[in-house]
């Protein structure tokens, strides 16, 4: 790291010119023959390529794009190399060469390494990568990849079938006991720590499948992740997503889904020198997108190849705005209608300016119907973020993930503090009303003055009692609100 990057970094000086480099690897294939081959790795590598190639001034894209494939994404295909490890090597050693040069200008470097692919577990319990003629393993990337490169900050996204064996002991049994503590065992056994200026973004679940949709062309959680980078994650519009922000849009975007086995848990952990690193920055692309507050509502974008490129679901007073691909024609369907953005649109587009249409009826077969049910299900905007951020659950570096149907234990103690005061108020009630009917039975009696003492003695007993209960409840009441708010 230069000078006057550091400088910048710790000083809060003026940062130098920037630059972005990216290898991706996607791999539709395993290295070990019981892993069913994946269908759209390779796509999602195409579309990393096509959104990075915006931001970075040098790509290395290492995929077998399939023929299909080949015919959507030709500019991926003409550059694309095999995920083997000698490929992987030589990558890695020229993208590290031209961050070294950048370095000796003064140049700020961002590396972003991505993985899309299988995942699976050496003996021993390390996780591990497939490449086509080897695995790359944590220590591989912790080696080989974090502790060689030479950029200001590192951005590492990483989505595999079977991701909870990159991380995890292989066993059913085993997974929702140990998935969490795997996860922190990832970034910590290798002491990431280590490594300030990396960042990481991984895909966990609890079930061994891959997510892929058919309805995406693309595995969900890579579609999520860029879903959040072309802007649908930039709750305070300043054009510049950070892991916060992301972090936040991965939770809504999945939050809705019931089936444990489905569910995404992504482990969100920025940069430790600079928590609010921008993980993509699109000011600088040639055209965008804008979708007004008054247009808030759940939309996707589909490009003119027909190619999903984000999804979003924007919660009310909330505003997206778009980084769009150069000379792509797109279509911005959602709430039952469809605009048109042509191909040659301005730089800067509003959706109010464009026609709306009805949106055109597409057959739903009955096994994507919890995809296309719960995913974006839930609203997205600076309501959301707000809270998100404010859940102790989702304190940046900090991983506290629940299994199905635990409650934190703060929670615990503040509902049954809760249940106490209600307990107690009910006493006290108890006790007003009969010190009240005591009194009453004082004033009324015309009999011997023993008993009238008695009476008189009774009234203020109970109202003392009902005084000492009503307190006792005011106390418990504050308690199961500090707890709720504080513990955990």
């Amino acid at each position: 790291m230069s000078v006057a990057v550091l400088a910048a970094l710790l000083l809060g000086a003026p940062e130098p010119a920037a630059e972005s480099y990216a290898l991706i690897i996607a791999n539709n294939q395993s290295f070990e023959s019981v892993l069913a081959p994946l269908t759209y790795a390779d796509d999602d590598g195409a579309r990393y390529h096509e959104l990075l190639a915006l931001v970075a001034r040098r790509v290395e894209v290492l995929t077998v794009l399939d023929e299909g494939s080949q015919r959507l994404y030709p500019a991926t295909a003409a550059v694309a190399r095999p995920p083997s490890g000698a490929e992987l090597t030589r990558a890695l050693d020229a993208l590290f060469a031209d961050m070294e040069a950048a370095n000796r200008r003064g140049v700020r470097t961002t590396f972003y390494f991505v993985y899309v692919g299988h995942g699976s577990v050496e003996a021993g319990g390390q996780g591990a990568m497939h490449l086509l003629d080897r695995r790359f393993t944590r220590a591989d990337v912790f080696h080989d990849v974090i502790a060689r490169s030479p950029a200001t900050v590192n951005h590492l996204i990483i989505d595999a079938c079977n991701s909870y064996l990159l991380v995890a002991k292989r066993g059913a049994g085993e997974v929702d006991d140990a998935v969490d503590a795997a996860v922190d065992r990832f970034v910590e056994e290798e002491n990431l720590d280590r490594y300030p200026n990396t960042g990481i973004v991984v895909a966990t679940s609890r079930a061994a499948d891959v997510h892929e949709w058919s309805e995406f062309q693309a595995g969900v959680f890579s579609h999520e992740v860029r879903s959040a980078l072309v802007g649908g994650a930039d709750v305070d519009g300043d054009g510049a997503v950070t892991y916060g922000e992301v972090r936040a849009f991965l939770g809504a975007a999945n939050q809705a889904v019931q089936d444990p086995r489905a569910r995404l848990e992504p482990y969100v952990r920025p940069p430790r020198i600079r928590v609010v690193e921008p993980l993509f920055d699109g000011r600088a692309a040639p055209r965008h997108l804008v979708v007004p507050p008054e247009l808030a509502g759940r939309y996707y974008l589909e490009d003119s190849r027909g190619v999903r490129f984000a999804d979003v679901n924007m919660g009310r007073g909330s505003a997206v705005r778009f980084t769009l691909l150069p000379e792509r024609g797109y279509y911005l369907r959602g709430e039952g209608l469809e605009r048109r953005i042509p191909a040659d649109a301005v730089a800067e587009l509003d959706a109010r300016s464009l026609e709306a249409t009805a949106e055109p009826f597409r057959r739903r077969g009955a096994e994507d119907e919890s995809f296309r049910r719960f995913l974006f299900a839930t609203p997205f905007n600076r309501a959301y973020f707000d809270g998100f951020a404010a859940s102790p659950i989702y304190r940046p570096g900090v991983k506290v993930v629940l299994r199905d149907g635990e409650v934190p234990t703060g929670k615990v103690v503040a509902l049954s503090l809760g249940g106490a005061s209600v307990a107690a108020l009910a006493a006290a009630v108890g006790f007003a009303v009969s010190a009240g009917q005591a009194r009453s039975a004082y004033d009324e009696y015309i009999g011997s003055q023993a008993e009238r003492d008695r009476l008189g003695e009774q009234a203020s007993s109970r109202a003392t009692w009902a005084n000492v209960f009503f307190g006792t409840s005011a106390a418990l009441a504050v308690g199961a609100a500090v707890t709720w708010f504080v513990w955990d």
